[in-house]
């Protein structure tokens, strides 16, 4: 009987569902994010109508803000509301302790701004310390990158779009030192642009 009573105890402990992990949400709330960017409003407006049904409250409350916004023609609101869900989202899976490639891949992002900043405003490489800073920056956006790799599901994993995005990315940082050290700007200016367009890609495809 006691043998009984703890096999049939299993499912209590079965992990609750929780909408913001769910990866149906999320590929809804990237897609809405996505065709803002791109001006496709009856495609947001589909996406958005989608997550107002999936989520409970507070979320589903930001995502009828943009789609609000998206109604009202304002797709800047409506990007700016649908990233603040994502932020909420992410919120709630860490509350919960739970954590999916999304959350590795937002801190990716934040990592790797500290090396984006010298694409935009070309680094004086005659000066040994910003040297070392940028070499620092790159490692840690590998590191980021790898660790990603490494959480990723195993059908995202061996999709040939992620590991172009992730493989193509940790080539350019791998070279990455060698320019600074050369002193060689345009090269490093190349491999920032490069790397650029891999974060933006990785940050829209699975963020």
């Amino acid at each position: 009987m006691t043998v009984l009573l703890i096999a049939t105890a299993g499912p209590v402990f079965a992990q609750t569902p929780l909408p913001a992990a769910d990866e149906s949400v999320l590929a809804d709330r990237r897609l809405a994010a996505g065709y803002i960017r791109t001006g496709n409003a009856d495609l947001a407006a589909l996406a958005l109508e989608r997550l107002m049904k999936s989520l409970g409250q507070p979320y589903a409350a930001r995502a009828k803000a943009a789609l609000a916004a998206v109604d009202d023609g304002d797709l800047q609101a409506a990007g700016q509301e649908t990233e603040a869900l994502a932020a909420d989202l992410a919120a709630a899976r860490r509350a919960a302790g739970r954590r999916v490639l999304a959350d590795c891949v937002g801190e990716l992002v934040d990592i790797y701004a500290a090396l984006d900043q010298h694409r935009t405003r070309a680094p004086d490489l005659g000066d040994g310390s910003l040297r070392a800073a940028i070499t620092s920056a790159a490692a840690a956006s590998d590191a980021a990158f790898a660790r990603c790799d490494g959480e990723a599901p195993a059908a995202v994993k061996t999709d040939p779009d992620f590991r172009r995005l992730v493989d193509g990315a940790r080539a350019s940082l791998d070279r990455l030192p060698a320019a600074v050290a050369a002193g060689d700007g345009e090269l490093l200016h190349r491999f920032l642009i490069e790397l650029r367009a891999f974060e933006q890609l990785l940050r829209f495809r699975y963020g």
